[in-house]
This record gives C-alpha cells, sequence and structure tokens, in this order.
C-alpha cells in the first residue's frame, strides 16, 4: 500500500482531469456526428426568431456545464432550407461576435480548415476572457450542404490539467 501511494505521489500526471471525469458517447444531427464528452448535455429550449426561422428546417442544440472543473461545452445542429448554404467561417465568426457583443474578448491563436469523415470542417482555437474568467477554447464547424453542426469546447486556462480534456473531445469527433 505504501508503495503504490509513493508511486502516486511521485507521478502525479498519472492522475489527470481526464481521467475522474465521466467519460459519455454523445450523438446528434443528421447524418449523425458522434463525440465523447466528460458529462451528459442537456438539451437547449432556443427560440430562433422568425426571420431565422424561415431559412431553418430543423434546428437542436445542446449544452454541458461543469462549472466546478471550468469545463463548457455547446453543440449545435442546423439544417438550413434547400437554397441556403451552410457556411462555416460565418458561422465561426458570427460566435466570435456574439462573445464580443456580450462584452467578452477572443483572442484567436489559429483559424485551420481542414475535414471531418470526408465533411468540410474549419477549426479555430484560441483564449476568451469572460465573466472574469480565462478559457482556452476550441470552435469546431462542419458542413455538408445546407447542413452544419458546431462544437465549442472551452476549459479555465488556469488547469493545465484539462488541455487533455480539450483534445479528447475534439479528437473524438466523427461522423457514424
Amino acid at each position: 500500500m505504501r508503495g503504490l501511494f509513493f508511486i502516486l505521489c511521485s507521478f502525479p500526471f498519472l492522475l489527470t482531469a481526464q481521467e475522474n471525469l465521466p467519460w459519455q458517447p454523445f450523438s446528434f444531427g443528421t447524418p449523425v456526428l458522434s463525440m465523447q464528452i466528460p458529462g451528459l448535455p442537456a438539451r437547449q429550449n432556443t427560440n430562433l426568431t422568425p426571420d431565422v426561422k424561415a431559412f431553418v428546417k430543423a434546428y437542436d442544440a445542446y449544452y454541458h456545464q461543469n462549472a466546478d472543473k471550468g469545463i463548457v461545452i455547446t453543440m449545435m445542429h442546423a439544417f438550413y432550407e434547400n437554397d441556403v448554404q451552410a457556411d462555416k467561417m460565418g458561422a465561426v465568426e458570427g460566435t466570435n461576435n456574439q462573445w464580443e457583443a456580450t462584452g467578452s474578448r477572443v483572442v484567436i491563436s489559429s483559424t485551420t480548415e481542414n475535414t471531418i469523415s470526408s465533411r468540410s470542417a474549419v477549426q479555430q482555437s484560441g483564449i476568451l476572457f469572460s465573466a472574469g474568467r480565462e478559457y482556452d477554447f476550441m470552435d469546431v464547424v462542419i458542413v455538408e450542404g445546407a447542413r452544419i453542426w458546431q462544437i465549442i469546447v472551452m476549459v479555465a486556462s488556469d488547469d493545465e490539467s484539462l488541455q487533455p480534456v480539450l483534445r479528447k473531445v475534439i479528437n473524438s469527433v466523427e461522423f457514424k
């Protein structure tokens, strides 16, 4: 027993925030996007404005927050009317504008275009200063014609053990 205690104290990196979280598979959207998140999300009741609703066939949004650990995850899927093409850069810029409109400050460190399961995607990372806290964030937007999926993961910047959580969520995103 004393040997195990010594090992755990000598190698604290063996115990990370990632391992102490209740990881759950979560799927949403059509086609179905799957991912791993540290807990169960709640469905967001979102009232789209009439001018936006006119262009949207389907909309789902989900939210997970672990305030004690400093983790916030939001997920969204929209299916637009056939004559509307989903805009991945517009979604990323729209999120940043919304944050800044609420008094937050956004510092972008990188924006890269790639593919996820053969679908066009953009990934943006940076720092969000909001309500007296600093968060590292990743915003992933995937588009396919009139469909769009967005995953935003934020973790408290002052807790380095949360960096693997951020990466695990983003790296687990795939279509089944």
